[in-house]
């Protein structure tokens, strides 16, 4: 027994060492590597495959590989199947099928590389190439849905019926291809199957009934997906080796088996007997191929035990190529879909969704590209739990969001929008969101509306975005075996009081895309305390210095224009600012895990406790002016950017306060005095106390009004030690406001800490400020702080489309006759003027006084525009 043991751990051992070996090569061969032969071209036709390319390299000896799926070309250094080249352009016609291992092997499922035979080994010197057209047997019209709505996987009569009554027109389907084919004729009826001049048997019982499912749907124009299973265990128990993978260690499902000629043929059999079936030609028809089940919980859904990322994935991409090189002779508007969970950069399960989906496009890019798309399954992070809005903290609208929910679709909707993901750089690829629901955790009103809720919200989101192409909601029917989740659009059909029935959720589902949408819809905005549904849609983070309308932007703090006097008072962490940058003389730049770049500014100002700038209104009587107080005690920053149009922009100031230093500053300033400093016409004011953790922002030189209307009454009542600050800060009655005339109108934007933490860095709720309107061109941003000492990490600006009010440049002066007055807005015109509020909202109409609340307000006659504040 301990033998045994020991064996087993050194297998085990050997495996990890093998797989750490090929991750580094494939991560070199996708990445790194740099290959100047190329393979251009590899087509396929009814008997041959001729393969083109360049040679380019020394003289020598260059042979052109075929890498079946069992062989690995980061790998191998004595390939199988060769053919000798000669000259620097070539261009080998060979016989599509060969004999290899007693099979009739179809080379349309092989790649194409260049070897160098030199030294005794075959070196890849090209990377490898996948067949770019393979003839066609068949040819079917594209099928395009009239509606994004689907249903999960469900069989039988009431199931199909149902699809009517919700007029869904996506479906998904499992197929568990390793109970559908024998290598004797095993079942009650067996079909006999010829592929490869290997002789199978089919299920042909199991293949009438998806005969009557798959022509319903055809007939009612339902696009179906087949979820492409492999079970351990095949109804044939001699087959469940050859389908299985070898490192299989447990879970579900399993990887299909690749690595001998023998697993190779039986994968290739089933599925060219299911597409040249269904492909409409008489017993229905799949239209898109889901390879297996969420496959970054590979060791549950799809395992082939626990191999590094890229050894997973690059045998992922090979079951993706197999069956897409066979579907496609019979339908070439299919598309072949990897299927993912809601952990979107988390990795949970053991890989990354977003890693896996950029590696599938590094391997188009290398390899040539296919036709494949995204199965996501957004569910909330929490199943169990259906108000995904409140409880999916990790779902942001970042691209590296842990998850991606209903809450955050924005997030993947974007990848798949990107250019740079499209099929051949030109095609958006396919994104089914192909399984999810929310829960019901109980039958109890409250539970079902919040369901329900759940649906709407997923389906007004889905439907909205352009990059998402089918919803399908899982599951149709609540089913005992899932984990005591009930996230289908009917009862238990067993339970005592509705068996079967149907649920709030499903007359929602019915009424999505249709005339009753909004009826059946617009009562649960009130269940997610929604005003209106443009509420659910989140901006999604870009990147780069152009901004346009509907994303989000990031500036970061330390990736400054210009700047000056952010100089550390106190001792800075290990890690030099010169690290991130080289020109941060005098910038105490700090490297922080909190931070959004992993970088902040320290210190947004010098010494709170001396006056050092040197220049003085009166040097005799230490006289300086607001200027110099605020060059002195608070320091600057510009951050250059571009409006590709006219913008409604919301701007947050991200910042964290130390209180051991923010506590000094603000609890006891440096007060004036004919020794230190005076404030010119403020000579009582003590500058630091006052300003402590202050900041100003301008755009283009004109200072901005911030969107705060109260601050706490501190520093006026505060105490060094803190006893009373927290106090002070939390009880907002006794705040003092920055209001005048009730409408915005400071350009100090107030930060303070809490007493005796030294809190994270932070996002205010609501932004500082707001509605800045951002006219084409370009723009500069300034930061200056007042006082120290604040940490600075960046400025988020959400961009908006302008709405309701025509955007006009600054510098243009307005003819139109209007001012604001006491309690109303004054117009002077011979046509009407509309009064819009400064977030859009129309006040009303009027040629000469409309009475409206103290505020700001943009007058327009549709040609002149002018600004006026009421108080």
């Amino acid at each position: 027994m301990k033998l045994r043991t020991l064996m087993l751990f050194l297998l085990a051992a050997f495996t990890l060492t093998v797989w750490a070996d090929k991750s580094a090569n494939l991560r070199n061969y996708l990445y790194n590597n740099v290959y100047t032969s190329r393979v251009t071209s590899v087509k396929v036709t009814g008997t041959q495959v001729t393969v083109e390319g360049v040679v380019d390299g020394e003289d020598g000896s260059y042979v052109l590989v075929e890498a079946t799926p069992a062989d690995n070309v980061t790998e191998d250094t004595a390939f199988a199947h060769c053919t000798a080249l000669t000259g620097k352009k070539f261009k080998v016609t060979l016989s599509r099928y060969a004999s290899y291992d007693g099979y009739n092997y179809d080379r349309a499922l092989s790649k194409w590389a260049i070897a160098s035979t030199s030294g005794g080994r075959d070196s890849l010197v090209s990377y490898a190439r996948y067949a770019d057209e393979v003839a066609a047997i068949s040819s079917p019209a594209a099928l395009k849905p009239v509606s994004k709505k689907g249903v999960g996987a469900g069989l039988g009569d009431t199931y199909m019926h149902d699809l009517d009554s919700l007029d869904a027109k996506n479906i998904t389907c499992n197929i568990v291809i390793t109970t559908l084919i024998a290598q004797s004729p095993i079942f009650a009826h067996s079909v006999e199957y010829s592929y490869g001049g290997k002789t199978y048997y089919i299920d042909g019982g199991a293949i009438a009934e998806w005969d009557r499912h798959l022509t319903y749907y055809q007939q009612r124009d339902i696009a179906v997906s087949a979820i492409i299973l492999v079970t351990p265990s095949a109804s044939d128990g001699t087959l469940s080796h050859v389908f299985c993978h070898p490192d299989y260690n447990g879970g579900y499902y399993s990887m299909p088996n690749m690595t001998t000629m023998e697993s190779i043929n039986a994968y290739a059999a089933i599925i060219n007997y299911l597409a040249s079936r269904y492909n409409g030609s008489g017993h229905g028809r799949i239209e898109h191929w889901i390879m297996h089940n969420e496959v970054d919980m590979g060791t549950t859904w799809t395992n082939m035990g626990s191999p590094a990322e890229p050894v997973y994935i690059d045998e992922y991409v090979k079951s993706m190529r197999l069956c897409y090189n066979i579907v496609r002779q019979y339908d070439q508007h299919a598309f072949i879909l990897g299927s993912y969970t809601h952990d979107w950069t988390v990795g949970a399960g053991g890989y990354s969704c977003k890693n896996m989906l950029e590696q599938t496009v590094q391997y188009s890019t290398r390899e040539g590209d296919f036709h494949w798309g995204v199965a996501a399954h957004p569910y909330p992070q929490d199943l169990s739990k259906p108000e995904f809005w409140k409880n999916d903290k990790q779902s942001t609208g970042s691209q590296n969001s842990p998850y991606v929910t209903f809450k955050n679709l924005e997030v993947i909707n974007e990848w798949i929008l990107d250019p740079a993901h499209f099929y051949n750089g030109s095609e958006k690829r396919a994104l089914f969101l192909s399984e999810n629901g929310t829960n019901s955790p109980s039958y109890s009103d409250k539970d079902l509306a919040l369901q329900a809720a759940g649906a709407c919200w997923a389906w007004k989101k889905a439907n909205a975005l352009k990059g998402i192409d089918a919803i399908m909601w899982h599951n149709w029917m609540d089913n005992r075996v899932e984990d005591g989740l009930r996230i289908g659009l009917h009862f238990f059909p067993d339970d005592e009081t509705h068996p079967g029935g149907r649920k709030p959720v499903w007359y929602v589902w019915r009424a999505a895309g249709t005339a009753l949408e909004d009826s059946i819809m617009n009562p649960y905005m009130s269940v997610m305390g929604l005003g209106s549904w443009n509420d659910i849609f989140l901006l999604v983070e870009a990147s780069g210095r152009t901004f346009v309308p509907n994303y989000s932007y990031v500036m970061e703090a330390e990736d400054y224009d210009q700047g000056g006097r952010g100089v550390a008072y106190d001792g800075r962490m290990e890690t030099a600012g010169s690290a991130y940058r080289t020109d941060v003389d005098g910038v105490s730049l700090e490297q922080r895990s909190t931070a959004s770049n992993g970088w902040d500014i320290a210190d947004m100002g010098a010494a709170w406790n001396s006056y050092d700038l040197g220049k003085w209104v009166d040097a005799d009587k230490r006289i300086i002016s607001r200027a110099m107080a605020q060059e002195n005690w608070g320091s600057w920053f510009t951050y250059s950017f571009e409006a590709a149009a006219h913008i409604v922009a919301d701007i947050y100031v991200h910042f964290g306060q130390a209180w051991g230093k923010y506590g000094k500053a603000a609890g006891k300033g440096w007060a004036p005095s004919d020794s230190t400093y005076r404030i010119e016409h403020e000579p009582s004011l003590n500058w630091p106390r006052h300003y402590a953790g202050a900041v100003v922002v301008s755009l283009d030189g004109v200072n901005l009004i911030t969107t705060q209307t109260a601050r706490p009454l501190v520093p006026e009542t505060f105490q060094a030690r803190g006893t009373n600050f927290n106090t002070i800060a939390a009880d907002k009655s006794k705040w003092t406001s920055t209001l005048t005339g009730g409408a915005l109108s400071t350009d100090t934007l107030w930060l303070w800490s809490k007493a005796n933490v030294n809190g994270s860095l932070v996002y205010n709720q609501e932004p500082d400020y707001s509605r800045v309107h951002l006219a084409p061109g370009q723009h500069v941003l300034k930061i200056a702080s007042l006082c120290g000492a604040w940490t600075f990490d960046c400025i988020k600006v959400d961009c908006y489309q302008p709405t309701g009010v025509t955007t006009v440049e600054r510098a243009v002066p307005s003819p139109l006759k209007a001012w604001g007055g006491m309690g109303a807005v004054h117009v002077e015109s011979d046509k009407p003027a509309r009064v819009f509020s400064i977030t859009g909202r129309l006040m009303g109409t009027t040629a000469s006084a409309l009475q409206v609340p103290a505020g700001i307000y943009i007058v327009t006659t549709g040609s002149e525009h002018k600004k006026v504040m009421v108080r």
